[in-house]
């Protein structure tokens, strides 16, 4: 496995991304269980370490997020052989700006009420960690590495 140390890997990481819309993003419940349920990547977002996705604010995905923000998203492409991990912290966040940049008219099949709805969450996942296994190769990052050094 190819390491690549600090932030000089999210152009790799978003090139992978581009092509997946679909993830596994799994927390941690108060029972220590880990859960994964799929959610949509917005792929018409660069990536640049952050991930962003919407969730019902009452929902278990945000309350397990508020309790222990350490998550994974698992990514695979549908055809061909890439498949990436980002690990990393996730946040709920309440600015009702960034949810309407963030916002696609497509969310409006879970949420007819559109961003400004108090019970629609946006959820942010900082980067820590990518690991990544592909026809170019496999590798990883700590994403932070050049952080801490600065």
């Amino acid at each position: 496995m190819n390491e690549t140390q600090g932030r000089e890997a999210i152009a790799h990481v978003a090139r992978m991304l581009r092509d997946i819309d679909i993830c596994h993003f799994a927390t941690r419940a108060e029972d220590e269980v880990l859960h994964a349920r799929p959610m949509s990547n917005n792929r018409q977002v660069e990536w640049d370490g952050d991930s962003w996705f919407f969730a019902p604010r009452d929902g278990r995905l945000v309350s397990e997020i508020e309790r222990e923000p350490s998550v994974v998203n698992a990514y695979r492409k549908g055809d061909g052989y890439t498949f990436v991990s980002v690990s990393g912290r996730a946040s709920v966040e309440s600015d009702p700006e960034l949810k309407k940049k963030y916002w696609l008219d497509e969310l409006a099949r879970w949420f007819p009420n559109g961003p400004e709805d108090p019970n629609v969450a946006l959820i942010r996942v900082e980067a820590e960690h990518a690991e990544w296994w592909g026809e170019e190769g496999d590798g990883s990052a700590d994403l932070q590495a050049a952080e801490a050094r600065a």
